[in-house]
């Protein structure tokens, strides 16, 4: 019984803090591929508050490397540890 008293705070607390961080808003995380078919070691440019701003700084990225054609990116929404919620271009 003290068990599953137990069980159900940790739930609780767990489920809390859960919420309490998803409270933020959506972020987008930068991946940037220098060459679109060489998809193993992206640049990650770091974390920005909109999708567009995301975009913005990729596209940018891509140009100072000179790699507008043969590069590639991706937008990840609320990503933790390189999973992302989703991917959008």
């Amino acid at each position: 019984m003290m068990f599953l008293k137990n069980a159900l705070r940790f739930l609780a607390l767990a489920s809390l803090l859960a919420l309490v961080a998803g409270c933020g808003g959506d972020t987008y995380d930068s991946y940037v591929y220098p060459d679109k078919l060489e998809l193993d070691d992206p640049i990650a440019l770091g974390q920005f508050p909109s999708l567009q701003a995301c975009r913005e700084a990729s596209l940018a990225k891509l140009k100072e490397l000179n790699a507008e054609s043969a590069g590639d990116y991706v937008c990840g929404q609320n990503c933790h540890d390189h999973a992302c919620q989703s991917a959008q271009k």
